[in-house]
């Protein structure tokens, strides 16, 4: 039996990521996905002059009230960009009331790059992020995000030792795994899994261009394969090698800088 998810997260109309990127790479994994969109953008922030913003916080209870009527449950919610501080109370009722008994709650913290938040986001959100991070069975940060939850100072080269530490502090939030995305070894990338105990490593190549949305790219695999019982080490080789190939498929095109290609990437699984 196919499983059932639903994502929160916003809808940038244009620029391949976020909701536009989540449902057909989770569809295309055999993920029947809803989608409860916490806001529209015209495009996504990175980029882009004046972007237009429609948030939909007051529209979202509404939803979430009619799939509760309906009895609507689902065997995963994930989460991603979130813009309104008010809605992280939403989220939790959505985890309380929306999972059936066996229920995943996976967060993708997506909220900042390179040391800094994305434009129009600041603290409150980091805070709210906390609060849903420390009750998810699976977080998804990178190394900004995750030194923003822990109160980390950023840098941009971390020893083995931070490293270790920052997914312990992670971990000590109360998600069960810990799923961290941008860890670099000299000349390769890629991603630690830490579940308290244990840590598995995958590293590939650095790419030399790096594009928006990737992040949320990686996610939606990383919960596709989650939800189809993959094994940790092969699903972040998985992910990790569908950004790459991703990337190749971009990378001589100029005109295509504000976003990567998966769609040809993903063709490509069938």
């Amino acid at each position: 039996m196919s499983k059932k998810i639903v994502t929160i997260q916003d809808i940038s109309c244009y620029g391949q990521c976020s909701i536009t990127v989540a449902l057909p790479i989770l569809s295309a994994y055999g993920i029947e996905t809803a989608i409860l969109p916490s806001a529209i953008l015209s495009t996504h922030t990175s980029g882009f002059k004046d972007f237009t913003v429609l948030d939909l916080t007051e529209e979202m209870p509404k939803i979430i009230q009619h799939w509760i009527k309906e009895n609507i449950l689902f065997d995963a919610i994930y989460t991603g960009y979130i813009g309104d501080v008010r809605q992280f109370d939403l989220i939790l009722e959505c985890k309380e009331k929306l999972l059936n008994g066996t229920g995943l709650f996976i967060v993708d913290p997506a909220m900042a790059d390179n040391g800094k938040l994305y434009p129009a986001l600041d603290m409150k959100i980091v805070e709210g992020m906390k609060k849903i991070v420390s009750v998810s069975d699976y977080c998804i940060p990178n190394i900004t995000e995750a030194c923003l939850l822990t109160d980390t100072p950023y840098k941009s080269n971390f020893t083995e030792k931070e490293i270790e530490n920052l997914l312990k502090k992670l971990y000590a939030m109360g998600s069960k795994h810990i799923i961290l995305t941008g860890y670099q070894v000299e000349n390769k990338i890629g991603a630690i899994a830490y579940d308290g105990k244990d840590k598995i490593i995958v590293l590939k190549e650095k790419q030399l261009t790096s594009y928006h949305g990737t992040g949320d790219i990686f996610s939606s695999v990383i919960v596709a394969n989650i939800l189809n019982h993959k094994d940790l080490k092969e699903n972040l080789n998985d992910a990790t090698e569908f950004i790459i190939q991703c990337i190749k498929k971009t990378i001589s095109d100029s005109t295509h800088s504000y976003g990567v290609k998966f769609e040809d990437v993903l063709y490509g699984k069938k």
